[in-house]
């Protein structure tokens, strides 16, 4: 229960920051993700088809 919760904690956070354009704390809690090799194994595995295509081809869409 506490893991589901703090799972949409999290969540809530992000969206609240996209809301408020604040780039930075997502930035780096991704970041921090990013150095975990198995963590940013699964963030790709997490990209859609497309999305993958354009990260790999440097077309990602960068917001800041």
């Amino acid at each position: 229960m506490e893991d589901e919760l703090l799972k949409h904690a999290v969540l809530n956070q992000i969206e609240t920051d996209f809301d408020d354009k604040d780039f930075d704390a997502i930035d780096e809690l991704l970041e921090q993700v990013i150095k975990n090799e198995e963590m940013k194994g699964k963030l790709i595995a997490y990209l859609s088809d497309s999305a993958r295509e354009n990260w790999i081809e440097g077309k990602t869409h960068v917001r800041y």
